[in-house]
């Protein structure tokens, strides 16, 4: 029998791993693409009078295309990946800001290759600077996140 305080532990180690860190930076930048961009408020809607032409039999028939947005689920999982990238501090590098870039363009599946050319880089020697910042990032993790906001955001690493 094993008490509800080892199963905790136990799954506060398995979720901060790297592999999980990634997937869940993965899935933050596609759920970016689902999220409603802002709009300035006198911008005109003249393309929503051609989207809203019911009558099939109308000369100038639009289907009113299906927008995706972003499930609430998927909002607070990309929030707890933003807060996730915020933890790369001076701490764990010395110009955190490109380092969280680089995370977020990794993210975004943007190839090895492509990644060293915009950061001046070799591709191998970007690839782990990359695992040894994330490394960092998952001990900064398990001391920082207490596991209050793991349970909370349990759901949403797996």
């Amino acid at each position: 029998m094993s008490n509800k305080s080892d199963f905790n532990y136990h799954l506060a180690q398995d979720i901060t791993q790297l592999t999980n860190i990634i997937n869940l930076l993965e899935d933050a930048a596609r759920t970016e693409r689902f999220i409603a961009k802002p709009r300035h408020p006198g911008t005109p809607k003249m393309f929503d009078l051609i989207l809203t032409s019911y009558d099939k039999q109308d000369f100038g028939y639009y289907q009113k295309e299906l927008k995706l947005r972003a499930s609430p689920r998927q909002v607070t999982r990309w929030e707890f990946a933003v807060e996730i990238l915020t933890l790369i501090d001076n701490d764990i590098v010395d110009n955190p800001t490109e380092f969280r870039e680089l995370c977020w363009m990794r993210a975004k599946k943007f190839k090895w290759t492509q990644l060293a050319r915009h950061f001046g880089y070799h591709r191998v020697t970007l690839k782990n600077k990359y695992l040894t910042v994330l490394g960092k990032l998952v001990d900064k993790i398990k001391y920082k996140i207490k596991f209050d906001n793991l349970d909370r955001n349990l759901y949403l690493i797996t």
